[in-house]
């Protein structure tokens, strides 16, 4: 394992405990600028497709499956990426985990 797909476990890890740790009305609040966590999660689960998965729509499920859903997208990115070359292989786990970190970021 690279120190890159290293990275993006141990973000994903840490997104997944920062995300079952909010409540509805935490996903609710406002996260800068002006949107509440949930947009900004779902936003970021758009993105995480995009960059790993061929930009498939992402079903709107319900809460409890949100941090699910950002494990699945990211950890699936990261797999997809393995089947890359090198340099495209190292690009698209370097997005996916600087994406990763935006989001965290953004949900504190």
């Amino acid at each position: 394992m690279t120190t890159a797909a290293a990275e993006l476990e141990t973000e994903v890890r840490r997104l997944r405990i920062r995300i079952i740790s909010l409540t509805t009305a935490q996903l609710d609040e406002a996260a800068p600028p002006a949107q509440s966590r949930r947009a900004v999660i779902r936003e970021a689960l758009a993105e995480f497709s995009w960059i790993g998965s061929e930009a498939r729509p992402v079903p709107e499920l319900g809460d409890q499956t949100l941090a699910d859903q950002v494990v699945v997208l990211l950890e699936h990115g990261l797999r997809s990426a393995q089947a890359l070359p090198e340099p495209d292989r190292e690009n698209r786990i370097s997005a996916l985990t600087e994406a990763a970190v935006r989001l965290r970021r953004n949900l504190a």
